[in-house]
This record gives C-alpha cells, structure tokens and sequence, in this order.
C-alpha cells in the first residue's frame, strides 16, 4: 500500500480536529475575555496568546496579572502548568526525530494537548511513513488558527460580556474531557486525585500559588507511584 500524500495527512489531521473546536472556541473566547478583564490592552492580550498559544497557561497568567502578582510568580506558575509538554515531547521524539530542527521547532511550538493527543493516536495505528508529521501540522494549525480567532473575539468582547453567563465553565468543561480519556494508569489517577486535594487545601494561598502547589504535588504523586511500578 503506497504512503499518503502530504496533502492527505494534513487534510486528515486539519478534519480530526473539528470536533474538538467545540470545546476550544469558547475556552479561546473565555481566554480572551480574561485577558482583558486582567487590565491587559487588546494587544498585549492578542499577543499573549499567539506567542504562548496555551490555554491554561494564558488563563494563569491573566490571574495572576489582574492581583498584581510579581512577574517571577507569574512567569514561574505558566512554566510549572506548561511542563507537562516535556513528556508530550518525549513521547513525540521517536516519530519526528528524523526532522530538521526547524520541522521539531514549529511543531513544539504549535503543539497542544489536543493536538499531541491525535498525533499519538494517529502515529500508534498507522504504519511509519516518511509524511506522518504533515498530520501532526493539520491538526496544530487548525487549532492555532481557531484559537487565535476564538481569543480575538473575546478580547473585543472584552468586559462587555455579563458575568452571568458564566462563560469561565466552558474551560472545566474543555480540561474535564481531556483529563477524563488522559487518566488510564494508576499513576495518572494518583496525580489527578493528589493535585485536586491539594488545590482544594492550598485555595488560600496568596498570588494563586494553589495551582503551582497543587501541579508539583500531583506530578511528585505519578512520578512516585510510577517509580513504584517499575521497581
């Protein structure tokens, strides 16, 4: 059976995605409300966004940017919440090693749990072939460009939108249906259990510090109980 096209990898990565902008357009709308409601102009709220392109780590930094928290805090909480992207990476190496650097750089850049979820998939039940990564490209860019969309929608909406309609749900919703399928292992439900009791323990610390807390201590859980396994 001869490999696909170029074109038809990425084709099928850009349509496995449309479903799952259900769920990311309100969360890029809400991120984008949240950066204005921070203090943020629609600038730097349209560029936080299209140089960090990560929701919750977007969503962090809003947070902490709207209570005046130091920038070290705030720099470091988006950093702890980005670093599940290293084994993201880890898991993605083996199939696009044999890229260039600039082919690695803009797929690190672009890739998101949503993306790096389709990929994984895509690459365990297809065979290896020498355009698997244009599926990977799909799949990011689809959602790189809604997101971007999404995000400049709710910065122009901006404050304007009531607080009634508690748009902020649409981001549990969203992280609700990527935990759900993510949590296969004991070590991943450990760390899930572990940093929802700490978060819930830790909500009164200053600077949203509760988030860093909870993330090191759920992470030390799975990284522990995985440790376990092995030995």
């Amino acid at each position: 059976m001869p490999d696909a096209s170029p074109r038809s990898e990425f084709l099928d990565g850009c349509r496995e995605m449309l479903p799952v902008l259900l769920g990311t357009i309100p969360f890029g709308f809400v991120a984008g409300v949240a950066a204005i409601a921070a203090g943020m102009t629609a600038v730097q709220g349209v560029a936080l966004s299209m140089f960090s392109f990560s929701g919750i780590a977007q969503l962090v930094a809003s947070q902490l940017i709207a209570i005046h928290s130091p920038v070290v805090v705030t720099v470091g909480a988006a950093f702890v919440v980005s670093l599940r992207f290293l084994m993201y990476s880890a898991a993605m190496a083996p199939h696009l090693a044999h890229l260039d650097w600039r082919w690695r750089a803009g797929l690190s850049f672009l890739m998101t749990d949503q993306s790096f979820a389709a990929a994984a998939r895509h690459y365990g039940e297809s065979r290896p072939h020498a355009h698997r990564h244009w599926y990977f490209l799909g799949a990011a860019i689809t959602l790189y460009l809604s997101w971007q969309a999404s995000v400049v929608l709710g910065v122009v909406a901006g404050a304007q939108v009531p607080e009634a309609w508690s748009l902020d749900f649409a981001v549990v919703l969203a992280f609700i249906a990527l935990l759900v399928p993510a949590v296969r292992t004991r070590a991943d439900l450990a760390a899930a259990i572990v940093a929802a009791a700490i978060a819930l323990v830790a909500a009164g610390l200053p600077y949203r510090l509760a988030l860093v807390v909870a993330s090191l201590g759920g992470i030390g859980a799975g990284l522990a109980i995985e440790a376990g396994r092995r030995r």
